[in-house]
């Protein structure tokens, strides 16, 4: 410490007659330009045959030429100083950027959400696992109510979770209320490969038709809409299924359906109930029909 004090103070003579010169060689500038200018108006705008515009304008020339030469030679002769004073900037604006770079980060994911309109308040997102109704978003977090347990329960836990904006850089963002009043959604039913399929896949339809049908319309019409807004290619918004096989003698029987999407689970529900009440009353293996 001493030794660093030292030389501050053997620095302190060096940099008092660097400035010493730095002022003068100002002052002189100033004054020079000063004198030049004086000595170029009356050169070229003293003649009272001229018009007065023309005088004017050449002392206006003349004024705004001095002005850039004593800029330029100022900045001549401060450079030293100016290039010390830039870098001590860069070396700042370096140290605020890496110590404020994950605020910086969410604030940047902010700017990018209402560019995008990735999601607001009310919308049902998910992210890294964690899915949730947004309550709340600001320049560095946000707030969503929690959903589970699980990936398909639509039931609020009781907890919120507050995910650091800079979080969904890292992570892909799925919206579930894109499509926002009505939504296509999605119901697998697992059989076995004895199961009479044919037959489940007519109870299931019929099921699905019976309880689309009083929204079915609206739903065409808000989906006709998007169709034209978002350049989406939805070809059909009534009940389907389709098969798959995951593996030998097993078959998942997958609804796709039309609902409001605060009512998804509720019709989901509405439908599973409907299909295995009557499939079990009309399967000629159950106990209750033998």
């Amino acid at each position: 410490m001493d030794q660093l004090v030292e030389q501050i103070k053997n620095l302190l003579p060096q940099l008092t007659d660097s400035l010493l010169i730095d002022v003068v060689a100002t002052v002189l500038l100033l004054l020079g330009v000063i004198l030049f200018k004086v000595l170029l108006i009356r050169l070229f705008s003293s003649d009272t045959r001229l018009a007065f515009e023309i005088r004017k304008r050449r002392s206006i020339h003349i004024r705004n030429l001095m002005i850039f030469i004593f800029i330029v030679g100022a900045i001549f002769i401060w450079s030293k100083e100016i290039h010390a004073l830039a870098l001590s900037f860069v070396a700042l604006a370096f140290a605020i950027v890496f110590a404020f770079k994950e605020v910086i980060s969410s604030a940047n994911w902010e700017i990018f959400r209402a560019t995008t309109n990735a999601y607001t308040v009310g919308d049902y997102i998910e992210i890294n696992g964690m899915r949730g109704v947004v309550l709340d978003h600001n320049f560095l977090s946000t707030t969503i109510q929690e959903l589970g347990p699980g990936q398909r329960s639509n039931q609020f836990s009781g907890r919120s979770i507050t995910i650091p904006n800079n979080a969904f850089f890292a992570s892909p963002l799925i919206n579930e209320s894109f499509m926002k009043d009505y939504i296509l959604h999605t119901l697998t039913i697992p059989l076995s490969g004895d199961d009479d399929w044919e037959r489940a896949e007519e109870i299931l339809l019929k099921a699905a038709q019976d309880e689309c049908e009083g929204y079915l319309e609206s739903a065409r019409r808000h989906f006709d809409s998007l169709r034209y807004k978002l350049n989406i290619g939805i070809s059909s918004v009534e009940p389907r299924v389709t098969i798959e096989m995951p593996e030998p003698k097993k078959l998942n029987l997958i609804l796709r359906f039309p609902t409001p999407f605060a009512r998804k689970w509720v019709r989901e529900q509405a439908i599973l109930k409907r299909f295995l009440r009557n499939y079990s009353s009309s399967n000629p293996g159950d106990s209750r029909g033998s």
